[in-house]
């Protein structure tokens, strides 16, 4: 896809000991690289199908780049009972971290949990503490039930299983043989970052679309269309596997490019240029409007529109902060989208927040002398508005991009596990809630004793599911091109009731005398 929007990476505190980020009480997106100097400083990836089988799926340190939903997790804050600590959740399947032990070996690896436990006398305790490494500002992840550090096992190649040791990484200087090694992570802040769509239009804070325009022997880009089908308008983002990304103008052919602070579209986008003059990030602002921030890697200014040497509404990496000029929002330049041949990987499927709810009740009513069968229709709405979502964890995608999407739809059956049931063909807005039917029907059949009022009264439980699946995107450009992808970041969100139970009563009829 495209390119990402980005955060500057957050710098770790001063302390040995203690929170990485002190000021949050809310979740953030991260992803840690290793700081082993033996390897190649590979992100740690989450193995989602490597140990499915046992129910490990543990941790490798075989990340390549951050724009994957296996190499993203998110670090949410535990209870105040816990300041300090950490939950730290998958993206892939928004499952936790947890501690499993391994049957053949007794070791302890990073397994995944479908809920927190914040009981910390409990092995499957989810609860992590951040270690800050002076003075390289690094962290280290220790399990706290359990005391033990992540680690890499002795003679560890880059794919090895991240286990969990007892270990003192303060005196531990992590070349004796066959010692484990206290793994130090350099973490980068994706809060703010996602994979940004392929092709693009910007739009200033002027309301006029960016397009490129030649003004002094040189492509400039200036803030003046009018019309997002102006080839000139069209641009095409490339992604790096560091989230950074290029933009290269349709209507040219070249890339942008930094030359001094303006920004030309003139460059053949050679990727081992490291300047980082035609290197870009995007920077999410909060608030409403949905803005953007752009920042050129080449002296990490924030681009602006500007008027000035004889140039009207030009775009400039002139500004350290992020001025109202500077404001920028996105517009996919697709007419049309299609989400087909959706897989869900029901192996990593999470259920959580499992609740018991009431029902509804019929009875029947016998007044004869003898037995009979009557089969009473349970009929239940859920008064809670019940919604079903099909996002992405990962990649960014336009709401307003008319959106049709073929698949099933994930439900929880009976025994609590996730099955694929009726089929979903519809347009709808990807990653918006989507009204579920909420109706549920169940047939029970009685035998009623004579004389006697049988009433039925029926019980669920009620949970939310998430289940992973990779899907083929179609998009339609404007100039009627049609382009495909193949993608494995979608997250299906939605509401079961399941596990009926009915229980029965009786009680005896007296009809009235006439």
């Amino acid at each position: 896809m495209g390119g990402c929007l980005a955060s500057p990476p957050s710098t770790p505190g001063q302390e040995e000991a203690g929170e990485a980020f002190p000021s949050s009480r809310s979740a953030r997106c991260v992803a840690f690289q290793s700081q082993q100097q033996d390897v190649k400083r590979p992100y740690l990836r989450y193995d989602a199908q490597g140990g499915a089988a046992s129910g490990s799926r543990p941790l490798r340190l075989n990340g390549e780049g951050v724009a994957s939903p296996y190499t993203r997790f998110y670090l949410e804050p535990a209870s105040r009972e816990h300041h300090g600590l950490v939950h730290i959740r998958c993206c892939y399947d928004s499952r936790y971290w947890a501690a499993q032990q391994r049957a053949h070996d007794g070791s302890w690896v990073v397994g995944t949990a479908d809920e927190v436990e914040e009981d910390l006398s409990r092995p499957t305790c989810t609860l992590f503490r951040t270690m800050r490494v002076h003075p390289s500002g690094s962290i280290r992840l220790l399990h706290v039930h359990l005391e033990k550090y992540l680690c890499l096992p002795s003679s560890a190649e880059s794919d090895t299983m991240i286990e969990l040791q007892a270990v003192n990484p303060s005196l531990h200087k992590g070349d004796e043989q066959d010692a484990p090694t206290v793994c130090t992570f350099t973490v980068h802040d994706l809060s703010e970052q996602f994979v940004l769509p392929r092709y693009l239009a910007f739009i200033g804070d002027n309301d006029k679309y960016l397009r490129t325009r030649t003004m002094e022997r040189h492509q400039y880009l200036e803030f003046s269309g009018h019309d997002v089908r102006d080839e000139a308008v069209l641009n095409t983002v490339h992604t790096n596997d560091d989230g950074t990304f290029r933009v290269r103008s349709n209507f040219v052919g070249k890339f942008w490019r930094r030359s001094p602070n303006w920004i030309w579209a003139d460059s053949d986008g050679d990727a081992t240029d490291s300047s980082g003059d035609t290197l870009f990030r995007v920077i999410r602002l909060s608030g409403a409007g949905g803005f953007l921030a752009l920042q050129n890697l080449g002296n990490n200014y924030f681009c602006k529109r500007l008027t000035t040497e004889g140039k009207r509404n030009c775009l400039n990496a002139g500004t350290p902060t992020v001025t109202a000029d500077a404001r920028l929002r996105l517009q996919e330049t697709v007419v049309s989208r299609e989400i087909c041949n959706v897989e869900f990987d029901l192996s990593n499927s999470r259920i959580y927040g499992r609740s018991s709810v009431s029902m509804t009740a019929a009875s029947a009513l016998n007044g004869t002398t003898s037995n009979n069968t009557a089969e009473l229709a349970l009929e239940y709405t859920d008064p809670e508005k019940r919604m079903m979502t099909w996002g992405s964890s990962v990649t960014l995608k336009s709401n307003s991009v008319a959106t049709s999407i073929c698949a099933g739809i994930p439900v929880i059956v009976a025994d609590g596990s996730v099955e694929v049931s009726s089929p979903f063909s519809r347009s709808c807005s990807w990653g918006l809630p989507v009204p579920k039917e909420t109706v549920q029907k169940v047939s029970y059949e009685v035998t009623v004793p004579p004389k006697t009022r049988v009433t039925v009264a029926s019980t669920a439980t009620r949970a939310s599911c998430e289940v992973p699946f990779s899907y083929t995107q179609r998009d339609t450009l404007f100039d009627g091109r049609q382009v495909t992808y193949d993608m494995d970041d979608g997250l299906y969100t939605g509401v079961d009731c399941y596990d009926f139970k009915h229980v029965t009563s009786e009680e005896k009829y007296e009809p009235h005398a006439s």
